[in-house]
């Protein structure tokens, strides 16, 4: 275990800012930083320590799947969110008539690839519409039929921060004989995500976010179940059953969801995504999420106090998450403002964002609030 002051220590921006935009870009610890440049500085002797890259980039798998509840060998390493989804996307089978559900509250990331894939088979892409800041599960119930190949949901939308009862959908789904593909960008690194317990088919995370890992490191979870009936749609010599086999041979693919990596890894960013992790491990992911729930409550309670400000995202405890946000005049004067004092928030959905993590103290929402509070707009 390790303290929040020990936490705060690891991580060099608590010096400079007061840094609450986890769910746009989240900062690097000091361990990250590290390992990210002795792996770089290792490529000085070319391949010298090639074992030691691979091992390393192994034991960031099985760190993510112990994150996740799940088996090392249901996780691809991707450099992002998007490759995630589109590996899922392009590995399934599709026939005229069959449908895509999706939400209008998506990333377009979750959004674009299923845009295409609907044009591309002649499918429907059908759209449950938010009411207000609000998924209904209803609603999903409508759409979802026998013809639904995929439901695409974020676990957290990244607007607003709503928590979708991904078990629930997910129960749905099956009962349909969909799948689901869960892009968990805004949950997993701020809250437990179980898989097993969620039952999803398919879970896709970049980690510069609340994994507070390096840029191009990510990660796909495909159910052990499915590995095989996921198509790899694009292919290299990591895909392979024995990848340091590098003869003239018949493609015969990995039996693990390492079958959905192809050419070289991002070996230092994941060097540091697994330091980044254990971090977050050692301090406890029930701890840290207990934590920014206590966060979050304090910004939802303040901001009740001060006019012309309003919480609009989901305070019903199922559905809430690490972003809260605010509904102003002029946000992006607001948040200008803010960044000027050194407090850093982000501006979606024509509101104003704020994502603070577990490392975040009272203190610093204490001075968000007073400078809320005296910030005329």
């Amino acid at each position: 275990m390790i303290s929040l002051r020990q936490v705060r220590s690891a991580l060099p921006v608590t010096k400079r800012f007061v840094y609450l935009d986890h769910a746009a870009t989240g900062p690097l610890p000091t361990s990250a930083v590290e390992a990210v440049q002795s792996f770089t500085s290792d490529k000085i002797y070319g391949n010298m320590f090639w074992e030691y890259w691979e091992r390393t980039a192994e034991k960031t798998r099985r760190t993510i799947a112990i994150l996740l509840n799940a088996s090392s060998e249901e996780i691809a390493l991707v450099p992002n969110t998007s490759e995630g989804l589109g590996i899922v996307a392009n590995g399934l089978n599709y026939k005229p008539g069959d449908n895509i559900v999706t939400s209008n509250l998506e990333f377009t990331s979750n959004l674009f690839v299923w845009q295409v894939l609907c044009k591309r088979y002649n499918m429907e892409l059908r759209v449950v519409r938010a009411k207000g800041e609000t998924l209904e599960l209803a609603d999903f119930q409508k759409k979802v039929d026998t013809k639904t190949r995929i439901v695409a949901i974020s676990h957290v939308q990244y607007s607003n921060g709503f928590r979708i009862d991904l078990e629930e959908l997910c129960r749905i789904a099956h009962e349909n004989g969909a799948y689901v593909a869960a892009d968990a960008v805004q949950s997993v690194g701020a809250m437990r995500v179980n898989v097993r317990h969620l039952d999803v088919d398919f879970l896709a995370s970049s980690g510069y976010k609340w994994l507070l890992s390096p840029m191009a490191t990510g990660f796909l979870y495909v159910k052990r179940s499915l590995i095989e009936v996921l198509h790899p749609s694009i292919v290299g010599y990591r895909s392979a059953f024995n990848p340091s086999d590098f003869q003239f041979q018949d493609f015969k693919p990995a039996r693990s969801a390492r079958r959905f990596e192809h050419g070289q890894l991002n070996f230092p960013g994941f060097a540091g995504m697994l330091q980044s992790i254990l971090l977050l491990r050692r301090f406890g992911i029930q701890k840290l999420e207990s934590r920014i729930r206590n966060l979050t409550d304090q910004i939802i309670d303040g901001v009740e106090r001060i006019p012309d400000l309003e919480v609009v995202s989901s305070t019903d405890d199922n559905h809430r998450s690490g972003i809260v946000k605010l509904s102003c005049r002029n946000p992006d004067i607001l948040e200008k403002k803010l960044r000027s004092k050194g407090i850093i928030t982000s501006v979606r959905a024509g509101g104003l964002r704020i994502s603070p993590h577990f490392y975040n103290s009272q203190h610093e929402i204490e001075y968000l609030l007073n400078t809320l509070k005296h910030t005329k707009e």
